[in-house]
């Protein structure tokens, strides 16, 4: 809270006429809806980490079983567990996709310190299906650390199908 109050009086020319209070009303409300985003994104990860656990739990008894599991029914768990795994990543670079966005637009778009991340000033790309971030990369000329960075993206083995990617100049 006393972050959020610094952070108006650093930048008051930054808010226009908005008052103090109105300022710290409209920061504090979209630090709650945040909250209630990580919260319900957690619940979610939560969710697939018992699934995974179940699934693990599922193989180890088949493997137990004195009739032996078929191959066929482990590596269809294998697959499963994959898939949820998979599921699991993809909703962690979703909420760090949506931290990012959101930080930026509280802190860069709204202090007045320029807006946007230096990033943003090159073209876009959005992800098609069987693309890699180092096949971007490889198209637009440029090396898959500095697009990863352009974009937030921590493991460059995830992206989603109609993501958007910032091309740094």
């Amino acid at each position: 809270m006393s972050l959020l109050v610094a952070a108006v009086q650093i930048c008051p020319a930054a808010w226009g006429q908005q008052t103090l209070a109105q300022q710290l009303a409209v920061i504090e409300e979209q630090v709650n809806q945040l909250r209630e985003e990580i919260k319900a994104l957690q619940f979610n990860q939560e969710q697939m980490q018992q699934q995974i656990r179940d699934l693990q739990t599922q193989v180890n008894e088949m493997r137990r079983n004195s009739a032996g599991p078929s191959s066929a029914a482990l590596d269809a768990l294998d697959a499963r567990i994959k898939a949820v795994d998979a599921a699991r990543e993809r909703d962690k670079q979703v909420i760090l996709d949506q931290l990012a966005k959101e930080l930026v637009a509280l802190s860069g778009g709204k202090t007045g310190t320029g807006g946007s991340p230096p990033a943003a000033s090159g073209s876009e790309h959005v992800v098609k299906p069987g693309e890699t971030l180092s096949t971007i990369a490889k198209q637009y000329g440029i090396n898959v650390t500095d697009l990863a960075r352009a974009n937030s993206i921590t493991d460059i083995n995830v992206l989603r199908v109609g993501q958007k990617l910032v091309i740094p100049k």
